[in-house]
C-alpha cells in the first residue's frame, strides 16, 4: 500500500465573468459578489499539485461528483486518505458543490450521498482531515451543531470556518469525532443595521486566521 493521500477537489460551476469584487453578505451565511471563483480554484490547485501538497486535484459539479473523485483516487492508489480539501461556497452548517449540500440532512441514512459517505469512511486513514474551505459553514449555531456531526459521520476531523473567506482564512476550526465545539456561535458574524446575523469578513487580526498558502492547520486548531 502507498503513502496516504492528500487530495483537493474544486467547484466547477462559479464560471462567472470576472468583477470588482463587493461583497454581498446573505443571512444565511453565504456571500457573493466576487464572480467566477473557479477559475482561482483551479490554479490553487494546480499550485497544490506543483508544490507536492496533494496527490491529486479534481474539478466538481456536485457532491456525488466530488466524492467519487475522492474514492476513485483512494482506489487507484491503493492508499488512504489523509486530507481531503473541498473549495467552494459555503454557509452557515453547509457547503454546496454546484447546486448539491453538505449539510446535516445530506448525513442522515436516507440521504442520495449516504453510500458514497460510507465508501468515502472506509477510505480515510486514521486521524484524517477532511478540510470544508468554504465560507462560514463553522459559522453560527448551524455550524457548531454541522462541524460534530459531520466527524462523527466520517470518523475523521473535520476543519473549516466561521467567516467569509478569501486570502484570509480566519475563524479556522477543527473537530474530531466524539469532541465538541470549542468556539462560540458568535465567532466570525455580527448583526447588520437591520438585526439579520451575518458572516464577518476573513481579516489578518480575526481570530484563528491563516494565509491561504499555509500548509496545514496550527497546532490544536
Amino acid at each position: 500500500m502507498s503513502f496516504p493521500l492528500r487530495l483537493v477537489v474544486w467547484d466547477a460551476t462559479d464560471v462567472a465573468p470576472l468583477r470588482v469584487p463587493r461583497v454581498i453578505r446573505r443571512d444565511d451565511g453565504t456571500a457573493e459578489g466576487t464572480g467566477g471563483l473557479s477559475r482561482w480554484w483551479r490554479l490553487g490547485a494546480g499550485l497544490h499539485r506543483a508544490l507536492y501538497r496533494a496527490g491529486a486535484t479534481a474539478p466538481a459539479s456536485s457532491w456525488e461528483e466530488a466524492l467519487r473523485f475522492a474514492i476513485a483516487a483512494s482506489e487507484r492508489a491503493d492508499a488512504p486518505i489523509a486530507e481531503l480539501q473541498a473549495w467552494g461556497h459555503g454557509g452557515f452548517g453547509f457547503m454546496r458543490m454546484g447546486e448539491s449540500r453538505l449539510d446535516r440532512e445530506a448525513l442522515g441514512r436516507a440521504s442520495k450521498l449516504a453510500p458514497l459517505l460510507d465508501a468515502l469512511r472506509a477510505r480515510l486513514a486514521k486521524d484524517a482531515l477532511v478540510w470544508l474551505r468554504c465560507c462560514s459553514a463553522l459559522g453560527a449555531e448551524a455550524g457548531r451543531t454541522f462541524a460534530p456531526e459531520l466527524a462523527a459521520r466520517l470518523g475523521a476531523r473535520v476543519a473549516g470556518h466561521t467567516s467569509i473567506i478569501g486570502e484570509w482564512l480566519s475563524g479556522t476550526h477543527s473537530v474530531a469525532p466524539a469532541e465538541s465545539p470549542r468556539w462560540s456561535p458568535e465567532e466570525g458574524t455580527e448583526r447588520t443595521r437591520e438585526g439579520a446575523v451575518v458572516a464577518r469578513v476573513s481579516s489578518a487580526g480575526a481570530p484563528n486566521t491563516i494565509f491561504m498558502l499555509r500548509r496545514g492547520l496550527p497546532r490544536g486548531w
